[in-house]
């Protein structure tokens, strides 16, 4: 992915000259690397959650269409749910930090494989945005029959919240 180069080139860029001399030294290296990488992928979860937010507020808008249709208002507001726990769940997602004594250690590879999978999840977040400012265009035109667009928005918000707990099954330990 381009994304998580992309923050992770702006964060060396913006490194002290202590640190990038620090940068040489064997034990330090590694140490700082890893923070980086921890860093890298804490940016690119606080973008997903920025992405999900102004889904949510899209979600809110359609919400308002459903007043008239019951079965609509109560899948409208599942689905909002659904996506503000999801959006909740990003924030507070584990940093990919292990101590000493942890029992479960976040190994290097792991994290750039988080932050690669941290990436997707910002093109599905995207994704996400993109179908929920398409429903508020359909219902500021006055279209009513939302039954369809919802049904496909709650999948992509279940396909988004499956991939997000493999990603919190490897911060656990646990192989996907």
């Amino acid at each position: 992915m381009t994304l998580d180069k992309t923050v992770g080139n702006q964060m060396k860029k913006n490194q002290s000259l202590v640190e990038r001399i620090g940068l040489y030294i064997p034990l330090y290296k590694g140490y700082k690397e890893k923070n980086l990488r921890r860093d890298e992928d804490r940016a690119v979860r606080t973008e997903v959650a920025r992405v999900l937010e102004r889904a949510k507020l899209d979600l809110v808008t359609v919400q308002r269409v459903t007043l008239n249709d019951l079965d609509l208002m109560r899948d409208a507001e599942r689905i909002r749910g659904k996506a503000d726990r999801y959006c909740v769940d990003v924030k507070k997602a584990v940093n990919g930090y292990s101590a000493f004594h942890d029992s479960v250690k976040i190994l290097e590879s792991e994290l750039d494989a988080l932050i690669e999978w941290d990436a997707k999840l910002i093109d599905d977040a995207n994704s996400l945005k993109e179908q929920t400012a398409e429903m508020v265009i359909r219902t500021d035109a006055g279209e009513t029959n939302l039954k369809t667009p919802l049904r496909e928005l709650e999948i992509t918000i279940d396909r988004l919240i499956e991939d997000y707990n493999g990603r919190e099954t490897v911060m656990r330990g646990f192989k996907e």
